[in-house]
C-alpha cells in the first residue's frame, strides 16, 4: 500500500506541472492576443512592448514556481550573484548549454533583478514549432536561427536591430555552443568540436563545445552601447558524473529535473562590464569569448573532480543556497491556474478554449510561414 501511495505521489509530482503548464498555454495565448489587439487599435508599439514584457514576466514566474518551489532541487549561486542582484541593467547573457533547464536558469537570475520580462533568446529554429510558445517567442522578439545556415548571421543582425529599435531594457540570452553538451548522446558532436579547435590551433575544451562566435559578435557589435555588462554563466548539474567509470553524464531534461533526478544545481556568475571588453574587431571579440570558455572549462573541471575538497571557484568561499522565490511565483501560479480553471468549468469558457486550440495553432503556424520574423513586432 505504501509503495502504491509513493508511486501516485511521484506520478503527480511530475504530471501536475506538465499538465498545468501545457494546459495554461492556450490561456496565455488568449491573454496575449487580447493585449496585442487592444494595443494595436489604441496604443503605440512601445506601450504594447511594456505590457508584453509584463505578461511574459507573469507567465515565467508561473513556470519558475515549479522549477524552484515545487521541485526539491537544491540551487546554489556562486561568484558575482550579490553584485548583479543589486542592479537592474541591460545584459548580454552567455552560458554553457547542457539541458533544456538552462533556459529556466536565466529566469532564476532575471527574476531576482526584476528583469524577467526583458529576456530575449537566440533560439534554434526547431523550437518555433512548439505549440503556442514557438509563435509567441517570435512575437516577443526572440531570434530563431538554423544550425550551419549561412543566412543565420543576417537573421541575428535583423533581430538584434529590432531589439535595439524597441528602446526597452533587454537581457539577450545566447548559448554559444549552439547545442547541448551531452557525452551520452552527442559524443560525435563533442569529437567534431575538438577537431575544430585543433584545426584552429587552439586548446580543445574538455567539458564544453567550441563556441560559435557569430551571434555573440553580432550582439556586441550592435548593442555594445546599450549593454551594461556581460553575464558569463556556468551551470553545473549534480549528479552528472559516474565515479565508478570516471565519466561525465548528460544533465537532466526538464521532465527529469521535475522528477527529481537533479539533486543540486550550481550556477556560477561572472559579471563583466561591457566597457572592459575589447570590441574594436571581430577577432578581438572571438578571442575574448574563447578565453571565457577556457575559464568555464576550468570551473567545470574543478566541479567534476572526484578528489575536490570544496566548491571554491575563483574565490575562497562556498556558494550560497538560493532562498525560495515563492513570494515572487505563487501569485502568478494561482492566477494562471485559476484563469484556466474558470475557462474550463463553463460552457462558454470551454468553447473559447477549444477554439483557441483548434484555430490558434494553425493560424500561428501559417503566420510564421507566410511572414518573415520581426516584420510585425
Amino acid at each position: 500500500m505504501r509503495t502504491y501511495v509513493l508511486f501516485v505521489i511521484n506520478t503527480l509530482r511530475i504530471a501536475f506541472p506538465v499538465l498545468t503548464l501545457f494546459g495554461a498555454a492556450p490561456t496565455f495565448f488568449l491573454l496575449w492576443f487580447l493585449l496585442r489587439l487592444i494595443t494595436l487599435l489604441c496604443f503605440s508599439p512601445q506601450i504594447y512592448r511594456r505590457y508584453d514584457d509584463y505578461l511574459y514576466s507573469l507567465y515565467q514566474r508561473f513556470v519558475l514556481f515549479y522549477f524552484e518551489s515545487w521541485s526539491q532541487v537544491k540551487i546554489y549561486f556562486h561568484g558575482d550573484y550579490e553584485e548583479i542582484f543589486k542592479r537592474k541593467e541591460n545584459v548580454l547573457y552567455l552560458s554553457n548549454h547542457q539541458s533544456s533547464v538552462d533556459w529556466i536558469i536565466a529566469n532564476m537570475l532575471a527574476v531576482r533583478q526584476g528583469s524577467l520580462g526583458h529576456i530575449r533568446y537566440v533560439l534554434k529554429s526547431d523550437l518555433k514549432w512548439i505549440p503556442f510558445y514557438g509563435f509567441y517567442f517570435e512575437q516577443h522578439g526572440c531570434i530563431y536561427v538554423h544550425r550551419n545556415d549561412k543566412k543565420d548571421l543576417d537573421r541575428i543582425e535583423k533581430g538584434i536591430c529590432q531589439i535595439k529599435s524597441n528602446g526597452l531594457p533587454v537581457w539577450l540570452v545566447i548559448f554559444p555552443e549552439g547545442t547541448r553538451y551531452n557525452p551520452e548522446k552527442n559524443s560525435d558532436v563533442i569529437e567534431r568540436s575538438r577537431q575544430f579547435a585543433e584545426k584552429k590551433g587552439v586548446v580543445p575544451l574538455d567539458n564544453l563545445l567550441y563556441p560559435r562566435m557569430g551571434a555573440t559578435i553580432a550582439a556586441i557589435n550592435a548593442l555594445k552601447d546599450k549593454f551594461d555588462a556581460v553575464y558569463d554563466i556556468t551551470t553545473m548539474y549534480s549528479p552528472t558524473y559516474d565515479n565508478n567509470r570516471h565519466v561525465r553524464l548528460g544533465a537532466s531534461s526538464m521532465i527529469e529535473y521535475l522528477r527529481g533526478q537533479t539533486k543540486e544545481l550550481h550556477i556560477y556568475i561572472k559579471r563583466i562590464p561591457m566597457n572592459s571588453i575589447s570590441t574594436e574587431t571581430n577577432e578581438q571579440i572571438s578571442n575574448w569569448l574563447y578565453q571565457r570558455f577556457l575559464i568555464k572549462d576550468k570551473l567545470l573541471k574543478h566541479f567534476y573532480d572526484p578528489n575536490r575538497k570544496n566548491l571554491h571557484f575563483e574565490s575562497n568561499r562556498e556558494g550560497v543556497r538560493v532562498q525560495s522565490s515563492l513570494n515572487l511565483t505563487l501569485l502568478p501560479a494561482i492566477f494562471f491556474l485559476l484563469t484556466t480553471f474558470l475557462l474550463l468549468i463553463t460552457p462558454q469558457g470551454r468553447s473559447l478554449y477549444l477554439k483557441v486550440c483548434l484555430f490558434g495553432l494553425p493560424i500561428s503556424y501559417l503566420w510564421m510561414h507566410l511572414f518573415p520574423p520581426n516584420k510585425f513586432i
